[in-house]
């Protein structure tokens, strides 16, 4: 079977040396938390990107928003729901809206989906408007992750269509392109209704903090900017290209007079990767897909032809369901074991690598991200052009809590963790390996054999912010922070 786990015989010889330091809580909370913190801020300090002329340069596609955040149980009105709760690939009336947006909440799982009634879709924006902790801010994978490469040190270049007023969200020293000369830019609009952990909605209650994201969007479906930003990259010569923002093409109604207009485009974005040098490395951020044709179409015109995915836990597991069974997972764990999302990570892994074969790609998967509410997992291919894997999970980890608690500093009295002492690294019975847990040392590395390759796998704890600031963006700032320290150059 393609998802096998790795078995403890198949850890290389030098593999784990882990020992058992029990930490307990004590009346005052978990006394983890501050070696943790002091160990992984220790690491970041240790690991810096370069500058000057060894300042990395990233190139990011496609698209901007303006994201207009709503609490979403202010918004909505639970007596609005009629029936039980229902998730919707398409959202077209208001009655679905509420099914859809309850059976994510009481999951606590994130989602995003295109309503093609515009008309509703306009008076629920001016609804919104009205209430008083509305706030508008940019959205969209590639910005969004622009602006984290850019805070910490690299050179950015990224396409995507944006009035004026939308581009003042970003720092001028990174290079936009995507519209002409004095075209006018009409920004789309994209709802993110928040709420917190513990928050209720009628009978039901979040299992965690999360958002439900809603849009009619019609610009960057179309991945717009797309031909701007190829003119641009001959001379920018990245060090790493960002391909994210697909998630856009999910259920928008593209096929036009026999034409497969989405088929086209994702056609241009593998063109566009394969015309980049080897030595630029290529990465893809997951999303929220429920379209099973555009999954199809990633998994043949996309995947193949990366060396790097980054995904939260449900993405992960629609993605080994799709790759795997050719079936959608719509709503997943919203916080799995460590040894669940490890086999589903190896499954994809060697699942992805098995389409690198079959279309003959010159570029093969070496790097995975896996960011979860209570950990971060990478996965790299040994002496690959990847480096830093453990510093790059604890970057990661740092980053999510600054951003979900939109702070640089980390107050322990606003965080907790949710691993255990230790964690099996397979759910296969007969596996009996087992890493424990170490505050004082607490990103834990190993070596695993897969499929005849070498990989390093680090898992890194999550010091979880209980006081959620922002969460729509948070895995577009924690996969750009994994990547920042792994690209040498």
């Amino acid at each position: 079977m393609a998802g096998a786990p790795v078995k403890l015989g198949s850890l290389l010889s030098f593999g784990i040396v882990l020992y058992a330091i029990y930490f307990r809580k004590n009346d005052i909370g978990d006394v983890r938390l501050s070696p943790v913190k002091e160990h992984l801020l220790f690491l970041e300090s240790q690991n810096k990107v370069g500058i000057g002329l060894s300042q990395p340069k990233v190139a990011l596609g496609y698209g901007a928003c303006h994201d207009l955040f709503v609490n979403a149980t202010s918004f909505l009105n639970y007596q609005d729901l009629e029936g039980q709760p229902e998730h919707f690939n398409e959202i077209t009336n208001k009655k679905e809206f509420v099914k859809s947006f309850t059976y994510f909440f009481k999951h606590g799982a994130a989602a995003e989906r295109f309503m093609s009634n515009s008309k509703l879709y306009d008076d629920l924006v001016e609804q919104a408007l009205k209430l008083p902790d509305t706030r508008w801010a940019i959205g969209g994978n590639a910005p969004l992750m622009a602006k984290r490469f850019f805070i910490e040190g690299w050179k950015v270049l990224f396409g995507a269509k944006m009035s004026k007023k939308l581009k003042t969200y970003i720092p001028d020293e990174i290079l936009i392109v995507g519209d002409e000369e004095n075209e006018e830019v009409r920004d789309d609009v994209h709802m993110i209704l928040e709420y917190k952990a513990d928050e209720k909605f009628g009978n039901y209650k979040a299992p965690r903090a999360n958002r439900y994201i809603m849009h009619n969007d019609e610009n960057n479906p179309l991945l717009s900017s797309l031909e701007k930003l190829g003119e641009y990259l001959p001379n920018f010569k990245p060090n790493l290209l960002v391909i994210s923002g697909l998630q856009m093409m999910d259920n928008f109604p593209f096929k036009q007079e026999g034409r497969d207009l989405r088929a086209e485009r994702l056609d241009l974005v593998k063109e566009q990767i394969l015309s980049q040098p080897l030595k630029t490395l290529a990465h893809f951020e997951m999303a929220s897909y429920v379209d099973l044709e555009l999954l199809q179409h990633l998994t043949t015109k996309v995947l193949p032809y990366v060396d790097s995915v980054g995904m939260n836990e449900q993405e992960l597991s629609n993605l080994n369901s799709v790759l795997e069974h050719g079936r959608v997972v719509v709503v997943a764990d919203s916080n799995p074991r460590i040894a669940t999302a490890l086999d589903q990570m190896r499954s994809t892994f060697r699942l992805i690598r098995e389409k690198n074969k079959l279309f003959s790609s010159t570029r093969k998967l070496t790097r995975m991200h896996v960011h979860t509410l209570a950990y971060q997992a990478i996965l790299t291919v040994q002496n690959s052009e990847w480096k830093r894997t453990a510093a790059a999970a604890a970057k990661a980890s740092l980053t999510a809590h600054r951003y979900v608690c939109n702070t640089q500093n980390i107050n322990l009295e606003k965080t907790k963790l949710l691993l255990d002492d230790s964690f099996s690294t397979t759910t296969d019975n007969d596996n009996t390996s087992r890493v424990f847990f170490e505050p004082n040392k607490p990103v834990a590395c190993w070596q695993e054999l897969i499929e005849g390759d070498k990989v390093e796998i680090c898992v890194a704890p999550v010091l979880i912010c209980t006081e959620a600031q922002l969460t729509a963006g948070a895995g577009d700032n924690i996969s750009a922070a994994g990547l920042v320290l792994q690209v040498e150059i």
